[in-house]
């Protein structure tokens, strides 16, 4: 600034050369150029795209570690647990399972007097517990015999009474009935058997295939008798 108030500009600097070269502040009869940079537009992006890209670095490193004494998670209410798998230690006994306590084995009998025929079964106590032995039912698909008697005896035996029998665990047994034939042939007749029993003081029936029918019977007049 001169001395009659007027501003002094830089030799070769117009007034409105400021804007891209320097601005001169002056100060106590002092000039001091202060410098106009600005950095490129290309770096403030690049700076900017690096400045986000090392957040989002952080930011996934931190999602990705594991805390080191993290429990496992609570389940949530409607989840289901899962179920163990049951084991039974060696030696352990297996109790009956809920089936029927007598089953019919592979033993069958016939004898024919006249024209009276003789049907047995042998039955085996496949339960735990000891079980009584009740009475015998026919179930006649067909018809054709009418029964006449019954024991807990295998066929011709004789005075066996009728008397309930009592059967221990893993032990067979024999029953038969006899009938009254009333057709020429019984042959095509199935016929099977209902058995009462008693076990641990609780009442049951079983039904037993008995025979499918009587073709294999000898039966006198009859083929294969």
């Amino acid at each position: 600034m001169t001395r009659d108030g007027s501003q002094q500009h830089g030799p070769g600097l117009s007034p409105g050369d400021g804007d891209h070269a320097t601005d001169v502040v002056e100060q106590g009869g002092r000039h001091f150029p202060l410098l106009n940079w600005r950095p490129p537009q290309s770096a403030a992006i690049l700076l900017a795209v690096g400045l986000v890209i090392g957040l989002a670095a952080g930011y996934a490193a931190g999602h990705q570690q594991a805390p080191r004494n993290a429990s496992p998670p609570a389940a949530s209410p409607g989840s289901a647990s899962p179920v163990p798998t049951p084991s039974l230690a060696t030696g352990t006994a297996v109790p009956f399972a809920g089936g029927p306590a007598l089953t019919q084995a592979t033993g069958t009998c016939s004898s024919q007097s006249g024209q009276e025929l003789q049907l047995g079964v042998q039955v085996t106590n496949g339960s735990t517990a000891q079980i009584e032995l009740g009475l015998v039912h026919a179930v006649l698909p067909l018809g054709g015999l009418r029964v006449i008697s019954q024991q807990w005896a295998p066929c011709g035996a004789h005075n066996a009474g009728q008397v309930p029998a009592v059967l221990g665990p893993g032990n067979s047994t024999w029953f038969s009935l006899t009938f009254q034939v009333l057709v020429k042939c019984p042959g095509p007749l199935p016929v099977q058997f209902t058995v009462d029993y008693t076990t641990a003081g609780e009442s049951a029936a079983v039904n037993l295939p008995g025979f499918s029918d009587l073709s294999q019977v000898p039966y006198t007049g009859c083929a294969g008798g």
